[in-house]
């Protein structure tokens, strides 16, 4: 009965953490709008505008760490 006993307060235990731990996860991944993370990623790359060079590579440097940013926030181009 005891082991019985302790292997459910273990289990209970074990579901509570988890439980907690997903609630917390699920908050921090709140998906921000398309129009909030366009607004976001456009003034990150308008920051870093005078590192890209000039040039055909640096335009698709630039689109390609835009799409970059835009996934990060959960959205595609």
């Amino acid at each position: 009965m005891a082991a019985s006993r302790t292997i459910q307060v273990v289990a209970l235990s074990i579901c509570a953490a988890l439980a907690l731990t997903a609630a917390a996860s699920a908050q921090g991944s709140k998906k921000i709008s398309y129009e909030e993370a366009f607004k976001r990623c456009k003034a990150f790359m308008d920051k870093e505008k005078g590192s890209l060079g000039a040039g055909t590579t640096a335009d698709a440097n630039k689109s390609s760490r835009g799409a970059a940013c835009m996934k990060k926030f959960g959205h595609r181009l």
